[in-house]
């Protein structure tokens, strides 16, 4: 158990820390708030999501172990899943130091491959899945993200602008207002109805009371939505790969394990987070408000959509790339060293994990 509870808080840990930045970024970026309080606010969402993962994550838990394998590996070989942790948690530190944004789950299922290879040999990897899981996240979403954030960013940009500059309303409070003209020729009174949604300078707004809608609100609200997808997502995947320590004590999966997952995450994003926020939020281009809502709201889509349709992409790729097609879009340029940085780490993510995999369950296993 307690093998179980100290690989579990490590690994969401270093997921936290590597992780949370891919929501708020553009928040620190688009100088909406500061890194500091863009991280709080991640790390809170994706502590919301993971603790909601004990009721929407059982799925999620079911098919991460074990779907690589051709046969299924010995009940009893706990080298595997702790060579698996380790390897995942070695990688994703490292990556965090080095300043790379990676895929968590790409880690874990390196970690798997390599380990597997090593415990049953090589033809017992389903390598049509392992191509599933991560070449179609790899290319096709950072295409997709980066092509979407190219051609639509301009058009949510515009109708960012626009929306900026509207109020909603409470129509019926107050009753219609007397004020009198400004003009000095005309100091005839007129009539000021309520409304429902009207642009902030103008008199209506000023007498009408309502809830003010800007680019910045609608940022921070894609930002929690995603924070909380990512939290949902992660946190049943960093579970799963601990459960066989829990099952091989008769012990069932218990709230305990999500409220350790969403601790950790929120101590790896307060504590470690920042570096990575500000990597993608100031260093691979720069990015005013509109065009940092329009790359989280891309983003958002992607990530939200794959998920509601059963798609295997990456926050982490879907994120960044749509980041640098905002960059591209405006044509304010891309940092190509930060960028080929992060595409390189992305390469070598399932291979280092593998190997570190294969020799952590090596040394385990003797």
């Amino acid at each position: 158990m307690l093998i179980a509870f100290s690989l579990l808080f490590f690994l969401s840990f270093a997921n936290g820390a590597n992780d949370v930045s891919k929501a708020v970024a553009t928040l620190a970026g688009a100088r909406v708030t500061s890194v500091k309080k863009a991280v709080l606010w991640g790390t809170v969402w994706t502590a919301a999501g993971a603790m909601a993962g004990l009721f929407l994550g059982a799925d999620l838990i079911k098919n991460m172990m074990g779907s690589l394998y051709q046969v299924p590996a010995a009940a009893d070989d706990m080298a595997l899943p702790l060579a698996v942790a380790l390897a995942a948690i070695f990688w994703v530190f490292l990556a965090t130091w080095r300043g790379w944004p990676v895929s968590t789950t790409h880690g874990i299922v390196g970690g798997l491959i390599g380990s597997g290879i090593v415990a049953l040999g090589f033809n017992n990897i389903s390598w049509g899945v392992a191509a599933h899981k991560i070449l179609l996240p790899l290319l096709f979403s950072s295409v997709i993200a980066v092509a979407l954030a190219w051609f639509l960013g301009p058009i949510l940009q515009r109708a960012a602008k626009r929306i900026h500059g509207f109020k909603i309303c409470i129509p019926g409070l107050p009753k219609p207002v007397l004020v009198a003209s400004s003009s000095t020729s005309n100091r005839s009174a007129v009539t000021v109805e309520d409304c429902v949604v009207c642009d902030c300078d103008s008199i209506e707004a000023k007498v009408t009371p309502g809830i003010v809608v800007s680019v910045d609100s609608l940022h921070w609200l894609t930002s929690g939505l995603l924070s909380l997808s990512r939290g949902l997502n992660d946190a049943p995947k960093l579970i799963a790969v601990v459960l066989p320590f829990i099952v091989m004590n008769d012990a069932p999966m218990q709230v305990w394990m999500f409220i350790v997952s969403a601790t950790a995450m929120t101590l790896g994003g307060l504590i470690a987070g920042k570096k990575i926020t500000e990597i993608l939020g100031f260093k691979v281009t720069k990015m005013n408000h509109e065009q940092g809502f329009s790359a989280n709201i891309i983003a958002a889509f992607l990530v939200i959509g794959a998920s509601r349709f059963g798609l295997p992409v990456s926050t982490t790729h879907v994120s960044a790339s749509a980041i640098m097609g905002t960059g591209l879009a405006a044509k304010t340029g891309l940092n190509k060293q930060v960028v080929m940085n992060i595409v390189f780490a992305w390469l070598v993510t399932v291979p280092s994990a593998a190997m570190a995999g294969a020799v952590i369950y090596w040394v385990a296993s003797l």
